[in-house]
């Protein structure tokens, strides 16, 4: 059941690759915990029919227990509610075991970004060796902050998403949606360094884009261990992933005046919702420019 659940989240729901993989795991941790405690077979369509209420409850309850956030349960829950919802779609259960349990609130924390300071000693004072990799890392750098992009969405870019006359980029991302991002004379230089380092080793950029000197392509590991190599050179930030460039870009155009709706369709948010954690950075920063500019802002008695 498990392999045909997770067959109609790729070619019916179009979920991602890393989604489906999250939600394989999560499914087959739910099967250990009910074997061991109830000797229950999830995967198997008499035993998942018997499955109680309880035995889920009792599962998430053991979950916060543990030293996992809200947000990696709530994630487990909406694979298990999946999971459950097909099998009645399916005809293979009567009864939703997890339908009334609800979704724990997710703890709300604000992204981690660079100062626009910050950004300019990254780009303008780290130096990158000029080899290859370092043309090529220093090219991954200025697309994630100055284009947005997710990790995926740089790790999978193709030569044919790139339209270097226009300066834009036709990016895939979740749910294979399409959207148009466009790119500035920075991000544009460091392509055309990058090809021709590329060049002079004979590699081929046809296809994927970023590549490593064998002319594969790069590994989610490897963009993480090149975000995390440069970055410290320029910010103490306490997170220093991929992501953080991501954050980082959607800050600095809200801080200069993009619109909200616009900043959404840039970085491919299928709702606003997504795109308005950004907004609280963006008050703050008001909020401090008010209060050292307007002549009332401050009470002169705490002065």
């Amino acid at each position: 059941m498990l392999t045909e659940f997770l067959h109609y989240l790729q070619i019916q729901r179009n979920y991602s690759k890393a989604t489906i993989t999250a939600y394989s795991r999560d499914l087959q941790d739910l099967a250990e915990y009910l074997l061991i405690t109830d000797n229950k077979q999830l995967f198997e369509e008499g035993a998942v029919q018997t499955l109680e209420h309880r035995s889920l409850r009792n599962w998430v309850g053991d979950l916060a227990g543990k030293d996992i956030s809200h947000r990696s349960i709530k994630r487990k829950l909406a694979a298990v509610r999946a999971f459950f919802t097909y099998l009645k779609k399916k005809g293979k259960i009567t009864q939703n075991p997890i339908a009334s349990i609800k979704l724990p609130k997710t703890d709300s924390k604000l992204p981690v970004f660079l100062k626009e300071s910050e950004t300019e000693i990254l780009f303008e004072e780290v130096v990158f060796p000029e080899t290859f990799e370092g043309a090529r890392d220093r090219c991954l750098l200025e697309i994630l902050y100055g284009c947005g992009l997710r990790r995926s969405e740089v790790q999978k870019l193709q030569f044919t998403d790139i339209d270097f006359y226009t300066k834009i980029l036709r990016i895939s991302g979740k749910g294979n949606k399409t959207r148009i991002v466009p790119f500035g004379n920075h991000v544009y230089t460091a392509m055309e360094v990058y090809r021709a380092k590329s060049a002079e080793l004979g590699l081929n950029l046809s296809k994927t884009f970023f590549v490593k000197p064998d002319n594969q392509a790069l590994y989610d590991k490897l963009i993480y261990r090149i975000v995390q190599k440069y970055l410290p050179m320029a910010s103490n930030v306490a997170r220093q992933g991929p992501h953080v460039l991501r954050h980082t870009y959607a800050t600095h155009l809200l801080n200069a005046g993009a619109d909200l709706n616009d900043i959404k369709e840039l970085l491919g948010h299928s709702s606003l919702a997504a795109t308005q954690i950004y907004t609280h950075n963006s008050i703050s920063k008001l909020q401090n420019i008010h209060k050292m500019a307007h002549p009332r802002a401050i009470n002169p008695q705490t002065q």
